[in-house]
């Protein structure tokens, strides 16, 4: 019968899969977490904000964990709102999703930005026993009263 196939992260490991991403990634330890919000098939933002904390980031996109539940699907475009990480440079940025493991407690999943970052941003850090509801702040409220995507975006 022989041994059983290798696991999945075993295979990428053996280097049965060829390693596509152009960037590094740097762990992320405590961050705030950014708000994401998923966009239409015409780019136009829909649905609530939900919150989702940095794993990992390089110059060409990251990893993001969120514990609601949330319907994204692979090659889907969403919108990430960077006013909590100043170092950006931009309030938004526009991401598309590469990657993405559904559990029952979590949702992981990997975006690569529409742009690459010219160099790594420096993460604004927080106590995670903070709760926010990304909707509720002056920002996005702002951005209701005006009818849609005010902030700038890449």
């Amino acid at each position: 019968m022989g041994p059983p196939p290798p696991r999945s992260e075993d295979r990428h490991r053996l280097g049965a899969w060829p390693e596509k991403r152009a960037f590094g990634r740097h762990p992320v330890e405590r961050c705030r977490p950014i708000a994401i919000r998923r966009l239409n098939g015409e780019g136009h933002p829909c649905g609530r904000w939900f919150l989702a904390d940095i794993v990992d980031v390089a110059e060409g996109g990251m990893g993001l964990i969120a514990n609601e539940e949330q319907t994204l699907g692979m090659g889907q475009w969403i919108l990430l709102d960077l006013h909590s990480h100043p170092d950006f440079g931009v309030q938004r940025l526009r991401a598309r999703l590469r990657w993405i493991s559904q559990a029952h407690f979590a949702l992981t999943f990997g975006v690569a930005f529409a742009s690459p970052l010219r160099e790594l941003p420096v993460l604004s850090v927080e106590r995670r026993s903070l709760l926010r509801d990304p909707n509720e702040e002056e920002w996005a409220l702002e951005e209701e009263r005006m009818g849609g995507g005010a902030a700038r975006t890449l």
